[in-house]
């Protein structure tokens, strides 16, 4: 592909443009000045426009987001709405990073029409690859608008190409805006995106680049024929139009402030300004940026956390601590900032102000995470450089991710440690991709893609069939029917399981997939291609996989109903007897809000909903429902099966669904936990008959507890919520409610026998127990210094080293870990201890000794294993008559080193 024969155009030559060589770059650029020598992109040639504006009039951000959408809604282009910030409709980045975004895979690939051709729209975008630049070079942002006129050209319809494409630009700068032509250059060079790639036209204007103008014609692909910069190119079937004019620069450049940040953001900038209680400039003007990607990350529905999106949103809320800390502003100023950026967006952006509370109790709960962090990180730091002497690129990284100790934090507690220049663009470049599984092929023969029964109708238990295909898939036996009433595997469903009588003799169903639109059913027994079958489902399985499925869609819209926009489904799972739904929120649940979502699902239950289920149009759906349609993920092709509970939740799924929510019956609510930073999980069970078998266990394991803590305490009341007091106690102990009676056990044995009062209920009773648990531990881990002294009189000399093997019976009652760590306190120990159930080792400071090599050693002669800390290890296993055995040999390992 030829650069130049591409971007030769009429247009050029019309208006008497000249094709030049950078005598700077070597790039070759298009110009009206014959006397030009410079392409005029940096850093070939400064900025000309600082204190000059090469336009008559300065335009803000809504007078030329404006200018534009109408230059070109007038030449017959379609104004789009912008997509969020986060881009739920991709597959492989978080963040929209471009307006393309908006339409990569499945409109660039020519799977699903385009929403609109030709199409305008200004989209806000976020790019953290040049974190360090934001606030330095006066040009760099992290949140921009990339206003973009988009054709998508097919062999049925040309729309635009090239020459309209630059004519539209330079009419719009020159005339519109009113830059002078010959200001106006066209640098050329080659464009790849997200799979894409094209020649491209950078437009530049005294000194800085507004536009780029690109070619889309090109996918990569393995096997392609068309080879660039190391990759290898097919022809795309569509010719796309993708351009991308910087908002923020076009008003920059009419304005000739001094930075960006003073063009778009002035009144914010003096507010920082006078707050400050120290100067520095980029502290000032990346504070002004990053409040306003904040914003929009948040109002879009970003949770903050440790995975995806949430990382990169929390990435840009310490950045703004941080640089709040440097300029001596109170970190609550946060809050102000969001309030001064809502302002001027709310015109354009209304969703932003309406979502203010749910931003606000983020932005809380992240700066108290913040600050807890800051409050150990000494510690943690001291502790690691214990083990570690230098702590390196790798070492940075994973405290950040793990703690949220920045590097700049590790420097101002007076650590030294090399900090990357581009640290934070560095970390957020290994969070801004998802990295996709490659999943293995199955090879199939040209087969018709299979009736899939179970969408017709859902009900359907048995069915007549057909076998096209028989063979083995991974050897097991399979087969493929002309149709089905089998679901396959798939969003988070299982497959059916059921039989098919198959010649008078039944045949076992045991798995069921989709490959391609062919369902895949994998049989107990081999089926001759050609037989005339009939299928039966496991109807009360699948039944029970419906209630399930419609009750996951019912809880994922009451969440969001009761707690905002910012849920979004993070994963489900759906079992015959329980159901779980993983879901984005910023705090974990409380009982109360529990019992409120339960309250609510089985109120609408009660009143009875239609479950619409219908396949539409792509483009119709996203119009219609919006991005909220992804919520259990990004379904493939132009036609989706939209599932709609009306006024509550809708979703592209393919899963089996009730025709009325009425069906599920009851729904009750096992659990709800916090499964990772930034996301809830909520375990529930539906159908009347399992909601009762729910509340008859319950009752149970109260009755239980009960009988066990009475033989010590007299319990008064009944409690009036088995429920919600299993709740308690499991909070209180830190176990599943299954795990209750178990740990009560456990507590008992430990605590000395006989009657020690009263109790109002079951829930004071374990609390009573609970804390008398806990002072005879903190007891057991005081260990008298007396007690230490005598144990030291046992002491073995090995050279310089003193050995101590302590038993189980000369450890009393005390903890062995607190026990070991009292008797290294003092210089030259070793210490081994066998408490009957493990062995635990430790050493004096002063002792040039690594104990966790020879804690795994240990732990393999117990059929387990061992580690802890250099100078302090546990080691155990399943062959507790080998302790003896092992501290032999721990003897013999600790002879040899020592000795």
């Amino acid at each position: 592909m030829s650069i130049e024969k591409e971007l030769n155009l009429e247009f050029f030559r019309e208006k008497g443009f000249v094709r030049k060589k950078c005598k700077k770059c070597g790039s070759w650029f298009w110009s009206l000045d014959a006397d030009r020598i410079t392409c005029g992109d940096q850093p070939c040639e400064d900025f000309s426009f600082i204190g000059n504006p090469p336009t008559i009039k300065p335009y803000s951000l809504d007078e030329m987001r404006e200018s534009f959408l109408k230059f070109f809604e007038k030449r017959g282009h379609e104004v789009l709405k912008p997509y969020p910030v986060v881009a739920r409709w991709r597959k492989d980045i978080y963040l929209t990073i471009a307006s393309i975004a908006d339409f990569q895979p499945h409109v660039t690939s020519g799977k699903v029409p385009p929403p609109a051709n030709p199409l305008v729209i200004s989209q806000p975008s976020i790019r953290l690859n040049d974190l360090e630049q934001v606030g330095v070079s006066g040009k760099h942002l992290t949140i921009f608008e990339m206003m973009g006129h988009h054709a998508f050209n097919s062999k049925e319809r040309f729309v635009y190409w090239t020459e309209e494409t630059v004519s539209y630009c330079h009419e719009f700068l020159s005339k519109q805006v009113g830059i002078a032509e010959e200001n106006i250059s066209y640098k050329e060079s080659f464009w790849e995106g997200g799979g894409n790639a094209g020649p491209c036209l950078e437009v530049i204007s005294n000194g800085l680049e507004i536009a780029t103008l690109v070619f889309m014609n090109l996918e990569e692909r393995e096997g392609g024929s068309i080879k660039l910069n190391g990759k290898k190119y097919s022809q795309m079937k569509l010719k796309v139009v993708d351009t991308g004019y910087g908002l923020e620069r076009l008003v920059w450049l009419t304005s000739g402030s001094k930075t960006v940040y003073d063009a778009i953001y002035p009144d914010v900038v003096e507010i920082i300004k006078r707050e400050s209680q120290t100067k520095n400039p980029q502290a000032v003007y990346a504070l002004a940026d990053h409040g306003k990607c904040i914003l929009f990350m948040l109002g879009d529905g970003i949770v903050p956390s440790n995975v995806r999106a949430g990382y990169l949103a929390r990435l840009m809320i310490r950045r703004a601590l941080r640089f709040l800390h440097v300029l001596g502003i109170e970190e609550d100023f946060l809050f102000r900032l969001m309030e001064m950026h809502n302002q001027h967006l709310s015109k354009n952006f209304p969703h932003l102000a309406e979502r203010k509370d749910v931003i606000e109790e983020m932005l809380k709960i992240e700066i108290d995470k913040y600050r807890d962090a800051l409050s150990k990180g000494k510690k943690l730091v001291e502790k690691i450089l214990k083990e570690k002497k230098k702590l390196g690129r790798e070492e940075l990284i994973k405290l950040y991710d793990s703690h949220g100790i920045h590097p700049e934090t590790i420097k101002s507690m007076g650590i030294e440690v090399e900090v990357p220049e581009n640290f934070d663009s560095l970390v957020a470049g290994l969070h801004s991709c998802e990295k996709v599984e490659e999943k293995e092929e199955i090879s199939l023969p040209e087969l018709p893609e299979t009736r899939k029964l179970y969408y017709e109708d859902s009900y359907s238990k048995s069915f007549d069939a057909e076998v096209i295909w028989s063979g083995e898939i991974g050897k097991k036996n399979c087969i493929i029917l002309d149709k089905t009433a089998f679901y396959p595997e798939g969003g988070g469903q299982p497959s059916d399981i059921g039989y098919i009588i198959s010649n008078g003799e039944r045949v076992e169903i045991e798995h069921v997939e989709s490959v391609n639109g062919k369902i895949l059913h994998f049989v107990d027994k081999k089926i001759e291609k050609g037989s005339k079958v009939r299928g039966f489902v496991d109807w009360q399985r699948r039944y029970a996989l419906m209630r399930h499925h419609t009750a996951t869609h019912l809880i994922n819209g009451i969440c969001r109903m009761l707690f905002g926009e910012h849920i979004w489904q993070a994963g489900s799972n759906l079992e015959e007897n329980e159901a779980r739904f993983d879901f984005t929120h910023y705090k974990p649940l409380t009982m109360e809000e529990i019992e409120k979502i339960e309250r609510k699902a089985n109120e609408l239950i009660r009143k009875g909903l239609d479950v619409e289920k219908e396949f539409m149009e792509r483009n119709e759906a996203e119009k219609k429902y919006g991005i909220r349609l992804f919520q259990g993920g990004v379904p493939e092709g132009g036609i989706i099966r939209v599932v709609r509970i009306p006024g509550i939740d809708v979703e592209a799924c393919g899963g089996t669904h009730l025709n009325n929510i009425r069906e599920i019956g009851r729904l009750r609510i096992l659990r709800a936990e916090r499964i990772q930073d930034g996301i809830n999980r909520i375990v529930f069970v539906a159908g009347t008959e399992k909601v009762k078998a729910v509340e008859e266990r319950e009752r149970n394991l109260i009755e239980e507890v009960k009988k066990k803590i009475s033989k010590r305490l007299e319990i008064e009341e009944e409690v009036t919520s088995p429920r919600k007091a299993l709740h308690e106690i499991s909070i209180m102990f830190s176990v599943p409610i299954d795990r209750i009676p178990k740990t009560v056990d456990k507590f008992l044995k430990d605590l000395p026998h006989g009657k020690e009062g009263k109790a109002k209920d079951v829930v004071d009773a374990c609390r009573k127990i609970f804390i008398e648990w806990k002072k005879l531990q903190k007891s057991k881990k005081r260990v008298p210094s007396r007690f230490v002294e005598k144990l030291r009189e046992r002491k073995e000399r090995i050279g310089k080293v003193n050995l101590i093997i302590i038993g189980k019976e000369e450890t009393g009652m005390y903890d062995p870990v607190s026990l070991a760590e009292e008797m290294v306190k003092e210089k030259g120990y070793v210490v081994c201890i066998n408490d009957g159930k493990s062995i635990t080792m430790a050493a004096s400071e002063d002792i040039d000794i690594d104990l966790r090599p020879i804690a795994v050693k240990i732990g393999k002669i117990l059929g387990g294993g061992g580690g802890g800390r250099e100078k302090l290890v546990r080691c155990g296993g399943k062959n507790v008559e080998k302790l003896n055995k092992a501290i032999e040999e721990a003897k013999r390992i600790f002879a040899k080193e020592l000795g």
